[in-house]
């Protein structure tokens, strides 16, 4: 088109329904769960390709955002879990965390095993942070955090929510530190019955 302003307007209807389509389906993921009608495909995942495929569909926003990304691994094969649903997890908080990361900031995702066998991911930003005000709110579903930064920025307000709902559903826990200005740790954690050993996997 040789109209400028017109490849504006197609491209705020593009980001507008994408937008829209992402609230539609958060609304029915939370519908679901709430309903009790979860299914969750249990199998074995294997983590460094599960990390991987994840943040490749995050990295072109972390690109775009000069957010540096890292990656690491601990001595861990596999868990039993929906590879689907973990995926979710898994980019619902690296979107989160490169959302609210300023230009040369950086995210950072490490998995390890715990002494009592069980494992925990850990995404960390360098980002804007949020008191412990607003981490509740963000925990409510629709909830958005108020501060001037956070709202240069769209969001459903069921991103976290739902991240918790299907962890959850894991039997897992989700656990978040942060501090205004300083950034944000989000940890989630399973069990050491959702853990495939390497000795298993052999």
């Amino acid at each position: 088109m040789a109209n400028e302003k017109q490849l504006e307007y197609i491209g705020d209807i593009h980001r507008s329904g994408e937008h829209l389509l992402d609230l539609i389906n958060d609304i029915i993921d939370v519908s679901v769960i709430e309903s009790g009608k979860l299914e969750l495909r249990i199998e074995e995942v294997e983590v460094v390709p599960l990390i991987e495929s994840s943040l490749r569909l995050i990295r072109p926003r972390a690109d775009n955002g000069g957010v540096k990304l890292s990656v690491n691994v601990g001595n861990v094969h596999a868990v039993r879990a929906d590879e689907r649903r973990l995926k979710q997890i898994l980019v619902n908080l690296l979107a989160n965390a490169v959302k609210f990361t300023l230009h040369d900031g950086q995210v950072s995702v490490t998995c390890q095993l715990e002494n009592d066998g069980g494992i925990v991911f850990e995404i960390a930003d360098t980002g804007i942070g949020m008191s412990k005000d607003e981490i509740r709110k963000a925990m409510e579903p629709f909830g958005q955090v108020e501060s001037s930064l956070a709202r240069k920025y769209e969001g459903t307000g069921l991103g976290l929510p739902l991240t918790d709902s299907l962890i959850s559903a894991h039997g897992g826990t989700l656990n978040i530190e942060s501090t205004p200005g300083k950034g944000t740790t989000v940890k989630f954690r399973m069990g050491p019955d959702r853990v495939v050993s390497l000795r298993e996997a052999s």
